[in-house]
């Protein structure tokens, strides 16, 4: 599946979380809804996984998950802790 703007919302992730930088996300196509116009619309579900780096030799495993529609707009963005 190949997503226009996905350069756009890798470049927002890694900003926010640098550990994240260079990690290519999983992208899912999500369940069309029908908004307050009635319209239908497609989300796509971006998650990206990393590890974060936890006192001198630990680590523990971090996701975030970004929820973009279809024009790019970032509608939701979680991570794990």
């Amino acid at each position: 599946m190949s997503i226009d703007f996905l350069p756009s919302i890798n470049n927002n992730v890694y900003r926010q979380f640098p550990e994240f930088s260079g990690v290519q996300p999983s992208v899912q196509q999500q369940a069309s809804s029908k908004g307050a116009s009635g319209k239908t619309s497609i989300t796509y579900l971006l998650i990206y996984h990393s590890k974060a780096q936890v006192g001198n030799h630990n680590s523990m495993p971090r996701v975030v998950r970004v929820v973009v529609n279809e024009q790019g707009k970032i509608l939701k963005l979680t991570t794990s802790r």
